[in-house]
């Protein structure tokens, strides 16, 4: 009568197949880290550019100057933007303050949209900026004072946690925004 076998593994077989898994696996966490680390500091840098765009946008649409501030540094900060207010009828609009998003955010407001990005939506983001803030004039939607400015006043650098990924958001004297990788290659920025 002959011998009839079971289907299924032997313990060396799931044991091989454990192994194979656990290399594997170790192998490719290096890879996901670097992913996300390079993630994070481009979520930051396309954010800061969206409100500068936006914030330029909305000087030039109502045409009021929009004020653009920075507060704090290191991996506690926060980029706001702030509209002038409305002009009195007949007049021109008066110049925009800034708003201090660290203190209070809710007067960054922007086209009646609070505009406010800070180090507790992007984690792990450090930022150093030597500029406070900068100002898009209504009529053209450029810098305001931009003669007055260097390259490195009208820029931000975004450090990821790692710390091998270093991107900088700078700022034409036209009121553009562009982006590219000071530190570590990050696909689709040119380098600095």
């Amino acid at each position: 009568m002959p011998r009839l076998r079971q289907a299924g593994f032997t313990l060396i077989e799931l044991l091989v197949a454990v192994t194979v898994f656990i290399i594997l696996t170790v192998i490719a966490v290096p890879s996901f880290s670097t992913y996300f680390d390079k993630s994070r500091v481009r979520g930051a840098a396309d954010s800061i550019v969206n409100e500068i765009a936006q914030a330029r946008q909305v000087a030039v649409k109502y045409d009021r100057d929009v004020a653009l501030a920075t507060a704090g540094s290191g991996a506690t900060w926060c980029i706001g933007a702030k509209e002038a207010a409305d002009p009195v009828a007949g007049n021109q609009a008066g110049a925009a303050t800034a708003c201090d998003c660290s203190t209070s955010a809710a007067a960054c407001v922007v086209d009646d949209r609070k505009m406010v990005i800070d180090s507790a939506t992007h984690d792990g983001i450090t930022l150093a900026s030597p500029s406070a803030t900068l100002t898009f004039d209504g009529r053209l939607g450029m810098l305001a004072d931009a003669e007055d400015l260097s390259a490195d006043d009208r820029s931000f650098d975004l450090t990821s946690k790692s710390g091998r990924y270093v991107l900088t958001v700078s700022i034409s004297p036209l009121g553009q925004a562009s982006v590219c990788s000071k530190s570590g290659n990050i696909l689709g920025y040119p380098s600095c």
